[in-house]
């Protein structure tokens, strides 16, 4: 059943009072028309409370995220863009827009690589730029339950080189205020030991992000990337945040969580002012890292919660370190990841 408006309702009950049950929970395909964004096409979902898009020709990555229409993401100051719009190197910031979710891998997470054959990898590599296949869209009843649910396939692969598969499935119930995401990654080559570096790139943003915001996190462990993140730490914890400040410097900390029976892993963004939470919910199987990225500089004010299989200082290092995630021949893995949201005291009970 889905609880809706303070209380819950059966699949008779909503149809008896409404005409389409559009009117509460859909999915749509959309184009956008003007700017960087021209030609993108997205799939829009509506789902109670939520709502949220995922840009169908980049990875079918989640852009907007809205609860009660209060945005929980982040979007760079570039803004939506379509897939055209593609740098590297020093200007690879210019075509990084985050957005709730961005996708960085298959073979690079960190910065630009340059491979022994010459060939360079780009900053957070290919997939995040790589348009969906397959996709699909629908909607339909279990029960007294309706779910929406988003496909489509990605593939990282050329002539010589990888030939790596991401399927995702996305999916949300009407009344749980929830996205879900099922990844299959697949080496779809007779090819032996293929390097995989994945990293969901979870970005919360204003209003959700505030000066009294706190990350909830239960760790087995905690390092910082370089001396600016140990210099933080030691003045503040990592887990606050406080008002913007021009020219900051920021700080990005690895994590390692402790899993629930499930073996799911938690990272929880409350903010009590609003009385709001958002947590990222990720399997550790495969993704043992939780990288939290801290950024306070004024008018770049982002928190990056991100469930990773690796750390993001690029493919040689990953190497180097003896931490390289490598695929066997037509090896296949499986990440869940859930982005869930509640307010009033569902919110705050994190903080206790």
């Amino acid at each position: 059943m889905a609880k809706l408006f303070g209380k819950n309702y059966s699949k008779k009950e909503l149809l008896d009072k409404m005409g389409n049950i559009g009117t509460l929970a859909g999915v749509r395909t959309i184009e956008y028309q003007d700017g960087f964004a021209r030609g993108l096409r997205a799939y829009e979902v509506v789902c109670g409370d939520i709502r949220f898009t995922a840009y169908i020709d980049k990875c079918l990555d989640i852009g907007e995220y809205y609860y009660k229409g209060i945005p929980l993401h982040y979007h760079a100051r570039p803004g939506v863009m379509n897939g055209s719009w593609f740098y590297d190197g020093e200007n690879a910031p210019r075509s990084i827009m985050c957005g709730m979710l961005f996708t960085c891998g298959l073979t690079n997470v960190g910065p630009i690589q340059q491979l022994p054959d010459g060939k360079t990898l780009p900053q957070h590599g290919f997939i995040r730029n790589t348009p969906a296949e397959h996709c699909g869209a629908r909607c339909y009843w279990e029960g007294d339950d309706y779910f929406i649910e988003l496909t489509g396939t990605m593939r990282e692969s050329s002539l010589f080189g990888t030939n790596l598969v991401l399927r995702r499935t996305i999916t949300c119930k009407l009344g749980e205020n929830a996205i879900h995401i099922h990844d299959e990654i697949e080496n779809e080559s007779s090819t032996e030991n293929v390097p995989l570096t994945v990293m969901y790139h979870c970005n919360a943003g204003f209003p959700l992000l505030d000066a009294d915001s706190r990350l909830v996190i239960n760790p087995e462990k905690t390092g910082e990337r370089d001396e600016i993140a140990r210099i933080g730490r030691r003045q503040e914890s990592p887990l606050v945040f406080g008002e913007p400040v021009v020219g900051y410097d920021e700080q990005v900390f690895y994590n390692v969580l402790r899993a629930d029976a499930a073996g799911m892993c938690h990272a929880t963004m409350v903010n009590p002012g609003r009385r709001l939470s958002l947590t990222v919910s990720y399997s550790k199987k495969e993704l043992p890292n939780l990288i939290h990225w801290k950024c306070k500089d004024a008018g770049n004010y982002v928190t990056g919660i991100e469930p990773s299989n690796c750390y993001p200082e690029g493919l040689a290092r990953e190497r180097a370190g003896g931490t390289l995630r490598l695929l066997a021949a037509h090896e296949l893995v499986e990440n869940e990841l859930c982005l869930s949201v509640c307010d009033g005291e569902a919110a705050m009970a994190y903080l206790k």
